[in-house]
C-alpha cells in the first residue's frame, strides 16, 4: 500500500479524531525531514476531495462528514446544481454556492432529502475543490486599454477581464474562445486570454462552432488522422475479401433521410419456406479504425458524431464517415452481415453473423419508400425490382413491431421537430413529423440485430458494451403511481418492480385523451435514462433481456467496440489475458461514451434552442394556438404545432396571482381558480425572442396590455 493510501485509511478508521498535520506526524512517527511528503499527500487528497481541512486545520474524512464530491452547473440566477460521479443532483440555492463558478468541482453537504420523483434533494457547498480549466466562449468587448469577454453561458455569472496583451487582435463583437488564467478570490472579475477567435455573429456556422465549443466538442481532425484516413483510398480491393461471405449479387439496398451522407446499414430479405430471412449488412469500420490507433483514439474521444441544425460534427473523418466506410450504391463495401430467420408469425428461429461484403443496389430515402407503400405510381415502376423487398419488408417490420408492442415494450411516439436552414445556416421553416412505415421498418430491423448481437456476447461471455435501460427506481415509481392514481388510473402488476407491459397499458388508455401529454411527460420522467455499461442488464423500456448497440459504427463509438470484439471473438476467440484487457476496456468504453452521448444531447439541444429563437425572432408580436407543455413554480412552458417551445412568466399572467400546484402539475389563480395544466391548449403572442441565449418568451394573447 502506497503512504497517500496509509494515510487516507488511517483519516478514514472509526476510531480517528480530527487532528492537524501536527498531531498526524506524531501519531504515524514521520520524521521531520518527511514533513513536506505528509504535506503534499494531505494537500493531494484534499483536492481530490477525499479529506477536509476545517478552519481549526484539522483534518477528516469527507466521507466520515457526509460531504459528497460532485460537479457545480450554475444558473444564471445565482442557484445551481450540483452533480456527483454516481449522478445524483442537488439543488444549491444562490446563498449556498460559496462563490463557486460554472463547472467546478466542489464538496456538497446534503441539507434537505425529498422523497419525491420531481423534487431533487438540496445541497450547500462546503468547498470548492477545483476550478473547471474548460475554455468558455463569449463575445469580446474592447475598452481600449484592455477588454471584457462575455460568456455565451450566462449561467458563467460574470464577465472575463482580458488585459491588452492577450487579446490576440481580437476585435470588438467578435466570438472568442477564452482560457481563464486567475481566478479571484474576492468579488473581481476572473482574469484570461483569448485563445481563438471564432468570428462576428451572423457569419456563417459561428453560433453552431460556439456551442460546440461550449460543449468541449471540436469538429476538426488533427493531421494525423486525416492522413490515416486517407491511407485507405476509396475502394475495396479483391485481397481484402478473403473469408468474407460475398453477397455482392444479393438484392441490398439501404434507407435513409434524404440529407444522410454517412450509410451504416443496408438491408435485403427472402421469403422462405414459412417465414422471412433477413439480412442486416453494417459497415466494418473496424476492419479501418483498428485499436489504438490514432484514429480509435479520436473516435473514443468525440464518442458519438453531433448532428446540429444544418451542421454534423463527424465522430469520423468524412474520408472513412462518407467514403471507404460508408454504404454508397454501387460499389464494393466490407460489412458485418447478421442474417435471421423468422417463422411466418416472425418468431426468431435462428441468426447468423460474418464478416461479408455488400454492394448496395439502391439509395433509397424514408419519403420514398413511404410513397412506394403508398402505391405512389411512378416510384412503384421506377424501383420495381426492389417493389417486392420493399412490401415484404414493411409486413415483417411490423409484425416484429406488434410483437414487440404486446411484450410491453414502451413507445411514447412523441413527434420529432426538423428545422430546415440554408446555405448562410440561418434557419428558414420549423415543423414537426412523425416517424412512419419506412422509419419503422428501419428501426425493427436494426433493433432485431442489436438484440442478436447481444445474446452473441452475452451467452458466450465474451466482454462487451451493453446499452441499458435499468428499472425504475421504488421512490420514482412510488411518485408516479400516486399522481396517476389522481389522474384516475392505476399502475398494475408488482408496485415495486412493475413490468414494462404495465407503463405500455397505461399510454394506451390515455391515447388521444386530454391528459395524454402530461401522463407521458411525468411517465418518461419517472424512467431511467438509457445509457452504456459493461453489463448486460436489459433494456427496460424496449423489453429486451439482451440489448447493445451495433448498427451505426460509423456515428457511434459503443457500435465500434462491439464490432472489434465481436470479429474477435468469431474469427479467434479470446485468450486469458486478452480476455482480461477486454474486460476492462469495455468498463472504460461504456463511461466515455455514456459521457459523449450526453455531451453531445445538450449540444444539440443547445443549438436547437438557438435557431429556434433566431427563426422566432422574426415572428415577434404574431399570436399562435400553443399546447402546455410544462409548468413549474415560476412558468409556464408552451409548444407551437411547429415545435417550437417558449416560456409564459407568471408575472405576464395579469388577470390573477398564479401559485403551483404540486400535485396537479397545474398553475392555479388565487382569486378566480383559473388552472393552467399540461395538455391544455392557449392563445398566446411571442414577446421576445433571443438567440444568444436561446430563450423565447410568450404571453397570453388576452393578457397582452401594451
Amino acid at each position: 500500500m502506497s503512504r497517500k493510501n496509509k494515510i487516507l485509511e488511517f483519516i478514514k478508521d472509526e476510531n480517528y479524531t480530527p487532528m492537524t498535520m501536527k498531531d498526524i506526524m506524531a501519531l504515524l512517527f514521520v520524521p521531520k525531514e518527511h514533513k513536506k511528503e505528509l504535506e503534499y499527500i494531505l494537500n493531494s487528497l484534499e483536492e481530490e476531495g477525499k479529506i477536509y481541512k476545517n478552519h481549526k486545520n484539522r483534518y477528516f474524512s469527507s466521507e466520515s462528514a457526509g460531504f459528497i464530491k460532485g460537479v457545480f452547473n450554475s444558473k444564471s440566477r445565482g442557484y445551481g446544481f450540483v452533480v456527483t460521479e454516481d449522478e445524483e443532483k442537488f439543488y444549491v440555492y444562490p446563498e449556498d454556492t460559496k462563490g463557486a463558478y460554472n463547472k467546478d468541482t466542489v464538496l456538497i453537504k446534503i441539507s434537505r432529502r425529498f422523497h419525491s420523483s420531481d423534487r431533487c434533494d438540496e445541497a450547500k457547498i462546503i468547498k470548492i475543490i477545483s476550478h473547471s480549466d474548460k475554455p468558455i466562449v463569449g463575445k469580446f468587448e474592447d475598452s481600449g486599454n484592455f477588454g471584457f469577454v462575455v460568456p455565451d453561458f450566462k449561467d458563467f455569472g460574470c464577465d472575463i477581464y482580458i488585459s491588452k496583451k492577450n487579446t490576440a487582435g481580437a476585435k470588438n463583437g467578435q466570438k472568442v474562445l477564452v482560457k481563464i488564467t486567475k481566478w479571484p478570490e474576492d468579488n473581481s472579475n476572473p482574469e484570461g486570454v483569448i485563445e481563438e477567435i471564432l468570428g462576428f455573429e451572423g457569419e456563417k456556422d459561428v453560433d453552431i462552432k460556439s456551442v460546440l465549443f461550449n460543449h468541449s466538442i471540436t469538429d476538426e481532425f488533427s493531421k494525423k488522422v486525416i492522413l490515416s484516413a486517407l491511407s485507405f483510398g476509396d475502394r475495396v480491393y479483391e485481397e481484402e475479401l478473403e473469408s468474407r461471405e460475398d453477397f455482392r449479387d444479393n438484392l441490398i439496398f439501404t434507407i435513409d433521410g434524404d440529407d444522410s451522407k454517412d450509410f451504416d446499414d443496408a438491408v435485403e430479405i427472402k421469403e422462405i419456406e414459412n417465414g422471412y430471412r433477413l439480412g442486416v449488412h453494417i459497415a466494418d469500420v473496424s476492419y479501418y479504425v483498428s485499436e489504438n490507433s490514432a484514429l480509435d483514439i479520436e473516435a473514443m474521444n468525440r464518442g458519438t458524431s453531433v448532428y446540429l441544425p444544418g451542421y454534423v460534427c463527424p465522430m469520423l473523418p468524412k474520408q472513412l464517415s462518407n467514403g471507404i466506410c460508408s454504404l454508397n450504391p454501387g460499389v464494393d463495401r466490407l460489412t458485418l452481415s447478421v442474417i435471421m430467420d423468422f417463422d411466418s408469425d416472425s418468431n426468431l428461429n435462428s441468426y447468423r453473423i460474418c464478416e461479408s461484403v455488400i454492394n448496395s443496389k439502391y439509395r433509397m430515402t424514408y419519403k420514398n419508400v413511404s410513397k412506394i407503400l403508398e402505391k405512389d405510381e411512378k416510384l412503384c415502376k421506377e424501383y420495381e425490382e426492389i417493389l417486392p423487398s420493399i412490401m415484404t419488408m414493411s409486413e415483417l417490420s411490423g409484425k416484429l413491431k406488434s410483437k414487440r408492442m404486446e411484450k410491453g415494450s414502451i413507445d411514447f411516439n412523441f413527434p420529432e421537430t426538423k428545422i430546415v436552414t440554408d446555405e448562410s445556416g440561418k434557419p428558414t421553416d420549423i415543423y414537426k413529423y412523425q416517424p412512419d412505415k419506412s422509419h419503422s421498418i428501419i428501426e425493427e430491423f436494426m433493433l432485431m440485430a442489436n438484440v442478436c448481437v447481444a445474446q452473441e456476447m452475452f451467452w458466450n461471455e465474451v466482454p462487451s458494451v451493453y446499452r441499458i435501460h435499468e428499472n425504475p427506481s421504488k421512490e420514482k415509481l412510488s411518485d408516479f403511481s400516486r399522481f396517476i392514481g389522481y389522474m384516475g388510473y392505476t399502475l398494475k402488476g408488482r408496485k415495486d418492480n412493475p413490468h414494462p407491459k404495465a407503463f405500455a397499458d397505461i399510454l394506451k388508455k390515455i391515447k388521444g385523451t386530454k391528459n395524454e401529454l402530461l401522463i407521458s411527460k411525468v411517465m418518461l420522467r419517472s424512467l431511467m435514462k438509457a445509457k452504456y455499461c459493461e453489463n448486460c442488464l436489459g433494456h427496460f423500456g424496449l423489453g429486451f433481456n439482451h440489448y447493445c448497440h451495433f448498427t451505426s459504427p460509423i456515428r457511434r463509438y459503443p457500435d465500434l467496440v462491439v464490432h472489434r470484439v465481436l470479429k474477435e471473438h468469431l474469427k479467434y476467440g479470446l485468450d486469458e489475458k486478452r480476455e482480461r484487457f477486454l474486460s476492462k476496456f469495455v468498463i472504460k468504453a461504456s463511461k466515455a461514451s455514456s459521457f459523449a452521448e450526453v455531451r453531445a444531447m445538450e449540444a444539440q439541444r443547445d443549438a436547437e434552442d438557438m435557431k429556434k429563437a433566431e427563426f422566432m425572432k422574426g415572428k415577434i408580436g404574431k399570436t399562435y394556438d400553443v399546447i402546455i407543455t410544462s409548468v413549474t413554480s415560476f412558468a409556464i412552458f408552451a409548444e407551437t404545432d411547429f415545435g417550437v417551445e417558449g416560456m409564459i412568466s407568471y408575472r405576464d399572467l395579469e388577470d390573477d396571482y398564479y401559485e403551483f400546484d404540486e400535485k396537479s402539475l397545474s398553475a392555479v389563480g388565487k382569486h378566480t381558480g383559473k388552472r393552467y395544466s399540461i395538455g391544455d391548449v392557449i392563445r398566446i403572442k411571442v414577446k421576445r425572442a433571443n438567440p444568444a441565449l436561446g430563450e423565447i418568451d410568450y404571453i397570453p394573447e388576452s393578457d397582452d396590455n401594451e
